[in-house]
């Protein structure tokens, strides 16, 4: 598997922004039970008002991330199709997955205290795991087939990500017509 299909973008607003979208996440309440072992997520909430959405995707720095997914993928345009947050304590984990009904996947560290508890993906190809050296802060972008899980959290500190699944649109043309 190529190394650059799974790619990080620091999120230049994340100290801005944090704070707001935490408190966002510590006023819900919990609707429905997760499969998995997650503390707290708006997954299965067909009613979230996501104001924590806007937040994030309403900045400087969702903007510059906006326009480097665009140029990485060689469109205009995309939307998105869904989002969630999710909080993991101590012994929480989610298993291994793949995100259906999209093109792209984001995973967003809005609380992260060790690079072990990132996303592990793997590679099929060379039949390992892998996982992106990131921090909080950092946005994780990777096409939505890639098989991956978010590791069993091994320390008291809570980890929170917020998850969006993207939908390419609109291809730059211009750009395919001068490499043609």
């Amino acid at each position: 598997m190529s190394l650059d299909l799974v790619w990080k973008h620091t999120l230049q607003s994340h100290n801005e922004i944090k704070e707001s979208i935490l408190g966002f996440i510590d006023q819900y309440e919990q609707i429905g039970e997760c499969p998995d072992k997650i503390t707290k997520t708006d997954f299965f909430d067909s009613n979230k008002r996501g104001e924590y959405m806007g937040i994030f995707t309403n900045n400087d720095g969702a903007e510059y991330l906006r326009k480097s997914i665009c140029e990485k993928y060689w469109v205009t345009n995309f939307s998105i199709s869904s989002f969630w947050f999710q909080q993991y304590y101590v012994g929480d984990s989610h298993g291994w997955h793949l995100h259906g009904n999209s093109t792209i996947s984001m995973s967003y560290f809005l609380e992260l205290d060790d690079q072990k508890h990132s996303t592990e993906f793997v590679d099929i190809e060379k039949k390992k795991t892998f996982q992106l050296n990131v921090s909080e802060g950092d946005v994780i972008i990777f096409p939505s087939h890639i098989i991956h899980r978010s590791p069993i959290i091994k320390s008291d500190s809570r980890k929170t990500t917020i998850a969006i699944n993207l939908n390419l649109s609109e291809i730059n043309i211009p750009w395919i017509d001068s490499i043609s």
